[in-house]
């Protein structure tokens, strides 16, 4: 009977010679303990290796991939991109993808868009998650930056207390009320100022006419002024006869 760590001993001995049996193979791959050639970069296996024979490839087709050493049957299929192909797929590289201006990707290599719905103020926040070995998915959830007692200010990009906005207000309220009463008081003003030029305006040209009247006795001729005391006298005198004829009716 063999002895139990004889045994031991031989299966330890045949698992060594394995494991560096097949790291002896490098890029190869062990087939029916013989080394064979796997398919490079852009192409795919199309048989296996034989007894006479090394592995069979064949190249990718249009449309179709393969970026590394492999021992498929086939080529994968060149990814579709929803929005913009930064990078065409070629027999060796897939299509490198993209999204458009206010779209975010909806996994990781951006073969589907989301539309962006957080506004100013908000915080977009992703969480991922794997459905198998090479895509992730994105869910995006959009969250107020500021916390309940503070505000956004956009104009600053940054959080500000209730209270900032408040004063600010208050002090906008003042500054239009200042400019207000200033522009109601020169308003006012001004109309007092045109009143009181209309009412000179009004009692002026009867002064002026009064001294004109005045001052064309001073330019009377010669002839004229001397009509004038010969129609003052004869006034005189008519005035004179109709008091004595008056005076002797009286004392009849």
């Amino acid at each position: 009977m063999i002895p139990v760590s004889l045994s031991l001993a031989v299966l330890c001995i045949l698992n060594i010679w394995t494991i560096e049996y097949a790291a002896g193979c490098g890029e190869q791959y062990e087939k029916d303990g013989r080394c064979c050639d796997q398919c490079a970069p852009g192409q795919y296996m199309k048989d296996f290796c034989k007894e006479n024979q090394q592995t069979i490839c064949s190249p990718c087709e249009e449309g179709t991939y393969s970026q590394q050493f492999n021992l498929f049957d086939r080529c994968e299929k060149c990814r579709s991109c929803q929005h913009k192909y930064n990078e065409k797929c070629t027999a060796t590289t897939n299509t490198n993808c993209s999204c458009n201006y206010g779209f975010l990707c909806s996994n990781n290599v951006c073969s589907e868009c989301e539309e962006n719905k957080c506004v100013t103020g908000e915080t977009l926040k992703r969480t991922d998650s794997s459905l198998d070995t090479w895509l992730i998915t994105y869910r995006y959830q959009c969250e107020p930056s500021c916390a309940d007692d503070t505000y956004f200010d956009a104009k600053d990009n940054l959080c500000k207390k209730d209270g900032d906005g408040i004063d600010f207000i208050h002090l906008i309220l003042g500054i239009g009320f200042v400019l207000l009463s200033l522009t109601l008081l020169v308003f006012l003003s001004h109309t007092c100022m045109k009143s009181r030029r209309d009412h000179r305006a009004y009692n002026h040209p009867m002064e002026v006419l009064a001294v004109s009247t005045n001052a064309s006795d001073f330019h009377l001729s010669k002839e004229e002024s001397g009509r004038e005391l010969i129609m003052q006298d004869e006034s005189k005198n008519s005035n004179s006869i109709g008091l004595l004829h008056l005076e002797e009716v009286g004392t009849c």
